[in-house]
């Protein structure tokens, strides 16, 4: 090789293109054009002599060359192309014609590359190598055809790369070629732009179906990432062109062609953000400018792009591990996404939870800047939004939802939404709070107060949904009690410790609720054998009238949403005996835990399947309604919860005073024995010889004993068992007072017998006479107490002195001394503390001996002269707010504390005695009247303990009728949870009462009857003196209002409007039986009631019509006017002022509105203006008042009182 000058100058001297006259044969061309490519591969770029190439570069282009027929030629000129385009970069000694005939041929080398074990494949590597190392492939960027080139090359390597055959080593030679292509060329062809992008979409569909990776993927993401500047350029002008169309078809949407292409132009769109989702996992610089065209989405009027854009952002943010913030990087679109819960489409909203539950299961980091939002969504107005919501929030992982997305006001919300009139959202969200519970459950109550305040109210809020009355909440509750509060665990310890714990934590009204759920069962059970018995037995017309009478009974408490009704036709006429053993066995007391579990598990997998329920030729009712059925059918008759080998561990849990649970223990084993006394069997005789023995066993297990020997007494009868015998006496006469009233009762169910004459004796001869000073004087008083109803005889000859030490010593005396300045309204004594408080111990004991003495006595003779003064007594009590020591004692005041308990304890003892005929007849009007006094008391233990013994009795049927209407008397209650479960009740009771009887009349009656004993109200009867004086009546009728609008809300309809207006009308045809000269009271009260009920049937549109029957009033509150003339004066007169006619129009206007629940605001303003008229000064000379029953005035607190909450609810007992 020649030097010229410091430059290398060619060698090769060889002709390359043959002539006619001197042709070159193909096999010598290859030869020479493979040493000219070996010399050319030699030289160095920066030393070549460019003049000596200036004949074999003209050469090669020659077309001869470039497009000979023979592939050797072509590969070896190529190479040597690729060599001489080194030499002269960065320019080209050939003209555009010879460069396009030059990078075609390049192209055709480039599509050999799949083909390892061609020939020429090296020569085609080394072209490839060469172009990359020199990146003259750049040149076909300012060629006049270089659309095409640029097509052509990115289709030929895409082509390369999906032959599966192209060499991997080379990709990176390729993808540096394809890069420096895109960063040359001023204009990338559509086409080619989509090849590249396109390769994300397809990446997205092949992870998908699980695959790994896609052909050519590589060059796009190598592409994507050495040019990202430029490709965000033409990816925003992609973006901007289709958005651009869509929205401008969207102005020309009345034409079916252009809502066709829109359709088009948007799933356009979703492809486009389906890239823009794939960029942002690999190349996120990429979309720098096209996130401010998806930020500008968000706010697009069209609804589909908004939703578009929405999940796009959602998805973007989902993804892991990202090289930038989003958030960060662009923290505009960001917020804007975040404010999407507030868009105006329910659609748009739904769609951001979605997206938003997505990005917490990936990103649990940032899912508290999401909680507001969702927090928004679970109370939208939607009813769809805050279904999707709940749904979505199931999807997260509950360790994950707990500690990253759990906040107070999400859980509260939750709780709100439970009783969510909308099944789906409700049964959603009792799935929701049920598998929470479940999974933490373990964590609970062991020092995390966050978690515990997070969670641990959960079943307690899901068991008072009870309360509601509906059959498919009932059925939710049931569900999720079952399967995710208390679950089926095999584990006895920690099944039973789980059961107390979930217990212990309840309220008390979450706990009757689930007692009450408990003792269904029993009567279930009975039905259920019954059921399956009917089933058994020949179908005769007899025994098919029974069977469809039980199955209407078992199916009334059951949801309406699934044919529970076929359901349970089909599983009886499947007469499947292996069915029918295993419902059998779940419903047997004696069943224990294992065999009932097993049996639910195969029960429930054999019903779920068609085959195995469904009857030849017959329409078949569906699984799903068949499982559903059989399940809450099992769930409700089964003994589950109070299973006999759960109650060998709460037995221990009650004998181990360091258990945590051991006080929940003996509340729960106390319920056992009033509700399944017969599961005790198998422990109740452990019980009794720890008695024998003189264990301490507790007073919750001495009531599981007697109340088992309530129940089974031929199972417990230890006859004339000295020992056992002798061990009651001893507690009778040395233990707590309650053990010693158990104690007593247990004797009481001892066959009487001369042991048993001598020990009664006995006891008595040590407690008797009455010792004041004595320690364990109130264990005395416990069994004087009892003995009233087990063994009269005994204290016959003492009740006149025993009637003088109680009233004298004790009810008339304190031993401790009240201070007089005292203010505590709400101080209170548990019954837990008593122990502590003995000389309040000692007064009620006193009050419950006289009361016993009257039970004791009912049937005799001179049970009303012995009533007489135990009547006034309590009487007296109530009506002095519980202070009957004399002013002028030396002991005097009674502790406010003590107050408090006595005149409950008189008020419930009243309810009491009025079980009873001979002391119902016994308690006058004016006695009922002073009631009203406990409801209304200013201590609200007071008030909430007896409204929940009155309801109690009215329920159960114990009481008279003429309780019912004190319940109305609750309107100014302050605490709202004991307003609303008050109303709540009443609406149940009303119901059922229609359900049982639809001609019953018990609360209308009970409504005229309410209206009386308004009108003898104290408070009605100052205000109305008041009222008088100043002129002004609305105080007065604003007071009455609020009763007669309550009573009206609870229980009118359109059905009985006209009745109740009926009832009030003839108040005017009565004068009041029990104080005449109030019966103008009584008439401005009956205006008043039929004004207010002339105003709500306007409001409510419903027809107020003449009531064609005639009703009487009721007799013991009402006297009739004979006279005629007086009779039609009363009927014409308005006891109402004029001159207040509009301010009580406004005033029933805006209490009407506030009933129907339209704005609350109209009620506040009525509320206020109730103050500003009551504040007013009052004359300081008043007429002296007529005194009525109550006489003591309430000092409770009013409150504002919201109709409108809770109005569908309903209480079960």
């Amino acid at each position: 090789m020649a030097i010229s000058k410091g430059l290398e100058t060619l060698k090769f001297n060889d002709a390359l293109v043959g002539t006619v006259n001197k042709p070159i044969p193909t096999k010598d061309l290859v030869l020479r054009l493979q040493q000219l490519q070996n010399e050319l591969s030699s030289l160095d770029q920066d030393k070549v002599d460019l003049k000596s190439l200036d004949k074999i570069k003209d050469s090669l282009i020659n077309k001869k060359l470039v497009k000979h027929s023979n592939s050797g030629v072509q590969a070896y000129c190529a190479c040597c192309l690729a060599d001489v385009l080194r030499f002269y970069a960065p320019d080209a000694p050939y003209n555009a014609s010879q460069l396009s005939d030059l990078f075609g041929l390049f192209y055709s080398q480039f599509k050999q590359l799949n083909n390892q074990d061609g020939p020429y494949y090296h020569q085609q590597t080394y072209l490839l190598t060469r172009l990359a190392e020199t990146r003259s492939v750049v040149l076909i960027t300012d060629l006049p055809n270089s659309e095409a080139l640029v097509e052509q090359i990115f289709d030929i390597f895409y082509n390369l790369a999906s032959s599966g055959t192209f060499n991997s080593r080379l990709e990176p030679l390729a993808c540096e070629i394809l890069s420096e292509v895109i960063a040359e060329s001023s204009t990338i062809p559509t086409k080619t732009l989509k090849l590249i992008l396109n390769k994300f979409l397809a990446n997205t569909m092949v992870l998908k179906k699980g695959s790994t990776s896609i052909p050519g993927f590589k060059f796009t993401l190598e592409i994507c990432n050495s040019n990202a500047d430029r490709m965000s350029r033409l990816l925003t002008q992609l973006f901007s062109e289709t958005i651009y169309e869509a929205t401008r078809g969207k102005e020309n949407e009345d034409y079916d062609e252009d809502k066709s292409d829109i359709n088009k132009l948007l799933e356009q769109l979703k492809k486009l953000h389906t890239l823009a989702i794939e960029l942002w996992k690999y190349v996120p610089e990429m979309l720098s400018s096209v996130m401010g065209l998806i930020d500008n989405e968000l706010d697009a009027e069209e609804e589909k792009i908004r939703i578009t854009a929405t999940e796009t952002i959602g998805k973007m943010l989902a993804i892991p591990n990202s090289r930038l913030n989003f958030a960060s990087a662009h923290n505009d679109t960001y917020m804007n996404w975040l404010k999407k819960p507030l868009d105006k489409s329910p659609h748009v909203r739904s769609f951001w939870v979605k997206s938003a539950i997505q990005v917490i299961s990936k990103k649990p980091s940032i899912a508290s800047e999401l909680s507001g939002g969702l927090v928004k969504t679970l109370v939208d107005s939607d009813e769809r939004t805050r279904l999707t919501t709940v749904r979505e929030l199931s999807n997260i992982n509950p360790s994950v939802f707990i500690s990253k997305v759990a906040n107070k006001t999400i859980m509260n919300t939750l709780g709100q939404l439970v009783r969510e009139k909308h099944s789906e959202i409700r049964s959603s969200c009792l799935q929701l709070l049920g598998n929470i519970y479940d999974s933490n459950f373990d964590l609970l109550y062991k020092g995390d107060p966050t978690l515990d305040q997070l969670v641990g109210w959960i079943p307690d809020d899901v068991l008072k949904l009870v309360y509601i009355n509906d059959k498919t909440v009932n059925a939710q509750v049931d569900y999720t009690l079952f399967e995710l509060i208390l679950p089926f665990e095999e584990d006895h310890y920690k099944r039973v410790t789980r059961l107390l714990t979930v217990v212990d934590h309840l309220s008390e009204k979450g706990r009757s609720s689930f007692y009450a759920i408990v003792k269904r069962q029993q009567q279930l059970s009975k039905a259920v054998n019954q059921l399956l018995t009917l089933a058994e037995m020949k179908q005769t017309e007899e025994v098919s009238s029974k069977f469809e009478k039980l199955i209407n009974w078992l199916v009334a408490s059951f949801p309406e949403t699934v044919d529970c009704r076929a359901a349970l036709r089909q599983l009886v006429k499947l007469n499947n005996k292996r069915y029918f053993k295993l419902i059998r066995v779940c419903a047997d007391m004696k069943s224990d835990y294992k065999t009932v579990s097993s049996s639910t598990k195969e029960l429930f997998n054999k019903v779920s399947e068609l085959k195995n329920i469904k009857i030849e030729d017959e329409q078949s009712v569906s699984p799903h309604d068949m499982l559903f059925t059989v399940k809450l059918l099992v769930y409700r008759s089964s003994v589950i919860f109070y299973n006999q080998n759960n109650i060998g561990h709460i037995l221990k849990a009650t004998k181990d005073s360091s258990n945590q649970n051991n006080k929940i223990a003996q509340d729960i084993l106390e319920n056992i024995s009033t509700v399944v006394p017969e599961v005790l069997s198998a422990n109740i005789s452990t019980l009794v010889q720890a008695l024998l023995h003189g264990e301490d066993i507790g007073v919750k297990d001495m009531k599981a004993i007697y109340q088992f020997g309530k129940k089974f007494p031929d199972l417990l009868n230890p006859g004339d068992d000295e020992e056992y015998i002798e061990s009651l006496k001893k507690i009778a006469m040395n233990g707590s007072p309650s053990e010693a009233k158990y104690a007593v009762r247990l004797l009481g169910q001892v066959p009487r017998s001369v042991t048993r004459e001598v020990v009664v004796s006995e006891i008595m001869d040590e407690i008797w006479p009455l010792d004041l000073a004595k320690a364990n004087l109130n264990t005395s008083l416990a069994t004087i107490s009892e003995l009233f109803l087990t063994d009269y005889n005994v204290l016959e000859d003492k009740t006149k002195e025993l009637s003088s030490v109680l009233a004298s010593q004790i009810l008339l005396m304190n031993q401790t001394v009240g201070k007089e300045d005292e203010e505590d309204a709400n101080g209170w004594i548990a019954d837990n503390e008593l122990q502590n408080n003995k000389d309040c111990h000692s007064k009620l004991l006193a009050i419950q001996i006289f009361v016993n003495w009257l039970i004791a006595v009912e049937e005799a003779e001179n049970a009303a002269k012995v009533a007489e003064p135990v009547f006034k007594l309590l009487k007296s009590i109530i009506g002095n707010g519980g202070e009957i020591v004399s002013v002028k004692s030396e002991t005097y005041p009674t502790p406010k504390q003590y107050q408090s308990r006595l005149r409950l304890e008189a008020g419930t003892k009243l309810l009491k005695l009025s079980r009873y005929p001979k002391y119902n007849f016994l308690i006058e009007q004016e006695m009922v009247n002073r009631l009203i006094l406990l409801i209304q008391d200013e201590n609200e233990n007071v008030r909430a303990q007896f409204m929940a013994k009155l309801k109690k009795s009215l329920t159960l049927g114990l009481i008279s009728d003429r309780f019912y209407p004190l319940v109305f008397f609750i309107a100014h209650e302050p605490n709202a949870s004991l307003r609303e479960d008050t109303k709540t009740w009443v609406r149940s009771m009303f119901k059922r009462k229609l359900k049982t009887n639809k001609n019953e009349l018990l609360f209308e009656k009970s409504f005229v009857r309410m209206l009386n004993i308004l009108s003898h109200h104290q408070e009605f009867l100052e205000l109305l003196e008041s009222s008088k004086q100043d002129s002004n009546y609305i105080p007065v009728l604003n007071f009455a209002l609020t009763y007669i609008s309550l009573a009206l809300d609870l229980i009118s309809n359109a059905n009985n409007i006209s009745l109740l207006y009926y009832l009030a009308s003839r108040m005017k045809q009565y004068r009041d039986r029990q104080t005449p000269e109030l019966s103008p009271n009584m008439y401005l009260v009956s205006d008043l009631t039929q004004f207010t009920i002339k105003s709500l049937c306007k409001h409510k549109s419903w027809s107020l019509a003449t009531w064609p029957g005639k009703l009487t009033l009721p007799s013991d509150l009402y006297q009739s006017i004979g006279d005629s003339e007086q009779l039609h004066e009363l009927s014409v007169k308005s006891f109402i002022p004029e001159s207040e006619t509009k301010a009580l129009t406004d005033l029933v206007r805006d209490r009407i509105k506030h009933l129907s629940g339209s704005s609350p605001q109209a009620a506040a303003v009525a509320v206020e203006r109730k103050r500003q008229l009551e504040e007013e000064e009052k004359p300081k000379s008043k007429k002296p008042l007529i005194k009525a029953e109550p006489q003591r005035r309430s000092s409770i607190q009013r409150a504002t009182v919201n109709y409108k909450e809770d109005e569908d609810e309903e209480y079960v007992q």
